[in-house]
């Protein structure tokens, strides 16, 4: 089968590619056929634009031969002229959740890598035999509209904040895996066909047979796929709208709280209100997750005008407005001013502090302000600022010396970047948020700092 007769362009590859520049692209590569078919079209696309393509190897260790196929793949990758990388699971292995445990180490190692080595993008050889699979997986578990969308072609690294600038590339999504393993025996390639990939241990591999029978049956497994892109599309424009809402209901406050106007979101039907509530949930408490029954919570409280704590996120009411704030009771780390906070993860060259703010390696200490002030802190310039947020304030030190509070403090002007755009994004937004809204949401956020 010729390449031409494949569901794949890479003049799509590209498009998705160009707002990330010439960034170096991490490539997943297991040595099986999805994975290397995805190599040979991603090495020739990378040559052709200049791109620096690094294929990721992650050994699990769970059989015997993991190791000479793993050097396999990478040997593959070395003759097309690039540079692979073997990472090896070595960590003990769980007895239960054994899945869980290795998709959250090649998460881990993915977004690790990715910052090493200055990559944006992550491209993995997902097919649409793998998209029924998850749909039908999914429709078995109850999944709701969302749930059913399936895979996204384009979406965030699901690690927060680890994978904070990294995205997952899925140019094979619409390609079947026959095709692919049709193309590789005219090339004259060979890959690994993992003996897992046939045990019934595994959840996805039981409905993968599953599907093959019903398939055998007369079953158009295809109309799963299509089933998921009319659920994604309504998960789309659903998102679109709420963006709009969102834009006329929250405002994003740069000491990290957000204000909500009511009468906005009253106004609205529920699906696109949840949305503009869970996207100011994240911005307020740095977790981007979705959290329906949170959101739920929340435009009920805003509704009766009452006071709630959900998702990390607390409601509350301050000088005549309703304020969506960080809760303190789900901040960990202590607030004196010796200790370092304990929920500060590396990534990059910076601390993400919380979730919600990303802090430059020269701020040596940051610690929530507590509720037992700094004598450099005082009280009357808390004022604008509800009770409540207030022990969830990030105070930076500078080498032993209180600098302030982002977004209060002129001294803390550039030692800290709110995430707040950020979360709201990739909350609302699985593929990349439009940028219309993007834009405009950063232009408000700017105005409202100033």
């Amino acid at each position: 089968m010729p390449l031409d007769a494949l569901d794949f362009d890479p003049d799509t590859v590209r498009a998705h590619l160009e707002p990330l520049g010439r960034s170096p692209c991490l490539l997943g590569l297991s040595g099986g056929g999805d994975s290397m078919a995805l190599l040979l079209m991603a090495a020739s696309w990378a040559r052709q634009n200049n791109i620096q393509l690094i294929p990721v190897i992650i050994d699990h260790g769970l059989r015997e031969e993991s190791a000479e196929e793993a050097e396999f793949a990478a040997q593959r990758a070395r003759e097309l002229g690039l540079s692979p990388q073997i990472i090896r699971w070595n960590d003990d292995k769980p007895t239960t959740g054994l899945q869980a445990a290795a998709r959250a180490f090649r998460l881990r190692t993915f977004a690790r890598v990715a910052h090493e080595m200055g990559a944006k993008t992550l491209l993995l050889g997902h097919t649409q035999d793998d998209q029924a699979e998850t749909v039908w997986m999914r429709i078995q578990a109850g999944g709701g509209p969302d749930a059913l969308a399936g895979m996204s072609m384009f979406s965030p690294l699901p690690l927060w904040p680890q994978g904070r600038g990294i995205s997952i590339f899925r140019p094979l999504l619409a390609t079947t895996r026959s095709e692919l393993r049709a193309w590789l025996v005219q090339q004259g390639e060979i890959w690994v066909d993992d003996p897992s990939n046939e045990s019934r241990a595994y959840t996805r591999i039981r409905n993968r047979q599953t599907l093959a029978q019903l398939s055998s049956d007369g079953f158009d497994v295809a109309s799963l796929c299509a089933t998921a892109n009319k659920f994604r599309a309504a998960k789309q424009k659903t998102a679109e709208t709420a963006a709009q809402i969102f834009l006329q209901s929250a405002t994003l406050l740069p000491w990290g709280g957000l204000m909500l106007e009511p009468l906005a979101l009253e106004k609205n039907t529920d699906p696109p209100a949840l949305r503009v509530l869970d996207a100011a949930r994240a911005a307020a408490s740095g977790d981007p997750v979705p959290r329906p029954d949170a959101a739920k919570r929340i435009l009920a409280a805003l509704r009766d005008k009452k006071a709630v704590t959900a998702g990390g996120a607390a409601l509350t009411y301050h000088k005549g407005n309703w304020y969506l704030v960080r809760d303190p009771g789900a901040i960990s780390g202590r607030a004196d001013k010796s200790a370092k906070t304990v929920n500060s993860v590396n990534v990059g060259s910076r601390h993400i502090w919380d979730g919600r703010f990303a802090i430059p390696d020269a701020a040596s200490v940051v610690t929530p302000l507590g509720k037992v002030y700094h004598d450099e802190i005082k009280a009357e310039s808390l004022s604008v600022i509800p009770a409540l947020a207030r022990p969830g304030l990030p105070v930076i030190r500078l080498e032993g010396q209180n600098t302030g509070i982002p977004g209060l403090s002129p001294r803390s002007d550039g030692m800290a970047q709110s995430l707040a755009v950020e979360l709201v994004c990739r909350n609302l937004f699985e593929d990349r948020p439009p940028t219309w809204f993007d834009t405009q949401l950063r232009e408000q956020t700017a105005q409202g700092s100033h």
